[in-house]
């Protein structure tokens, strides 16, 4: 793997500076490639030598367990290319999805205002079609690239399998999103901002923010929301297991009150699991990716 050109190669590292939660063990290698070309390099010998990997972003949707993770966690961050050509964007997945918003607003472009505040990368949120105040991703996307077994392709929106937090991506580990071209429309500034400000302040609000979490926790069932569900049938609200705590803002994000372990997460969300289908018939799905 050394002698790939292209990669900033990082060994032995915790994974807790890298995640939103703030826990996580030690991976044994944490890579950043500098190109595709040098991307997709790493794939190849990664699969030749039947090494394990993941893709990271942010780290901001994912539960890194606290053991050691023996295998590659490649970074997309340094593929963040971007091109603005009236009203279509052309992004990598390595962007930030914040700057992004940033740049909307700049132009004076409007569809991206949802995402003020989600703090991932513009391929995690098309990974996971991340969304908020009745948008998404799959509302602006227009076309995706992606790299499949040593093959560059791409798919139009609709071809995409487009859920509720789900897409085509979520269901082949063999895909690694490279970039994709969104559609927005020319708006006023003001208006854009606007929107911004009322999403953040509700946000501000309703969420909390000043604690390490990873977002909403569980996907929300039919006919209730999640938080609704853990706070008002189950009175789980402000429950804990060692620092992990529900939030007593929102029931639907798990926080780390300070020495949190990712096990403790873990356990914290079996435990509501549980409690969900046992007091009231509902699988609770997790929005969240544990990663072993």
């Amino acid at each position: 793997m050394k002698e790939i050109k292209d990669l900033e190669i990082l060994e032995n590292i915790c994974m807790s500076n890298y995640t939103s939660y703030k826990t996580g063990g030690i991976a044994k290698y944490l890579v950043y490639p500098n190109t595709i070309e040098s991307l997709i390099e790493l794939i190849k010998y990664i699969k030749n030598n039947n090494i394990k990997y993941f893709i990271l972003g942010n780290g901001t949707n994912i539960i890194f367990t606290d053991d050691f993770y023996d295998g590659v966690v490649i970074n997309l961050k340094k593929l963040n290319n971007l091109l603005v050509s009236k009203n279509i964007i052309c992004v990598s997945s390595g962007y930030s999805l914040q700057k992004l918003v940033s740049i909307t607003i700049e132009k004076n472009l409007s569809g991206l205002e949802f995402a003020a505040g989600i703090p991932g990368t513009v391929g995690g949120a098309i990974y996971m079609n991340a969304g908020a105040y009745g948008s998404a991703m799959a509302d602006i996307i227009d076309e995706v690239t992606y790299l499949e077994n040593d093959e560059i392709k791409t798919k139009k929106r609709e071809e995409l399998e487009f859920g509720y937090r789900e897409s085509c991506f979520k269901n082949n580990k063999n895909i690694i999103i490279l970039s994709t071209k969104i559609k927005l429309k020319p708006s006023n500034k003001k208006e854009i901002q606007d929107t911004i400000k009322e999403y953040t302040e509700k946000r501000i609000k309703t969420q909390p923010l000043e604690y390490p979490t990873a977002g909403s926790v569980f996907k929300n069932p039919d006919n209730i929301s999640s938080g609704a569900l853990i706070e008002h049938k189950l009175n789980l609200k402000g429950h804990n297991v060692n620092d992990a705590y529900i939030s007593t803002k929102h029931a639907n994000f798990i926080i780390n009150k300070g020495n949190a372990k990712s096990e403790d997460i873990i356990r914290l969300i079996k435990e509501i699991q549980r409690e969900a289908l046992e007091k009231e018939g509902i699988n609770l799905e997790l929005e969240q990716e544990i990663i072993k």
